[in-house]
């Protein structure tokens, strides 16, 4: 389980697709919750994992694509945060749908088909 366990390995070197991963996990621990204090803590670490993100080393090309996407991650947790401090689980479950959207769109900036690139 990943809950709590999010800073357990800061000695190792920054690896996006780790930190990927286990935002992944939070998310759907997140997702799943079945109240809001069960919903709190994988939320806290999506909050510390994107915080941590935001520090990594990227290709320059890459770099502004990456800090705007972690910028409107925070923003959208901070929304389902703003939610679960009012008890609103079903509303924080529907804000999540906005990180969702942002990791398709993002992934497809990240990785773009091979039709995009010949087609544009």
């Amino acid at each position: 389980m990943l809950a709590g366990q999010v800073g357990a390995n800061d000695t190792q070197p920054f690896d996006l697709k780790k930190k990927m991963q286990a935002m992944k996990l939070a998310f759907k621990q997140a997702a799943e919750s079945q109240s809001v204090e069960q919903m709190k803590l994988p939320v806290a670490d999506l909050n510390t994992l994107i915080a941590k993100s935001k520090n990594g080393s990227y290709p320059p090309e890459k770099q502004e694509m990456y800090m705007e996407g972690f910028e409107k991650l925070s923003v959208a947790l901070d929304d389902v945060e703003q939610h679960l401090e009012q008890g609103e689980l079903n509303k924080a479950k529907q804000s999540l749908r906005q990180i969702d959207d942002l990791r398709i769109e993002y992934h497809d900036q990240r990785n773009p088909s091979i039709w995009k690139k010949l087609f544009g």
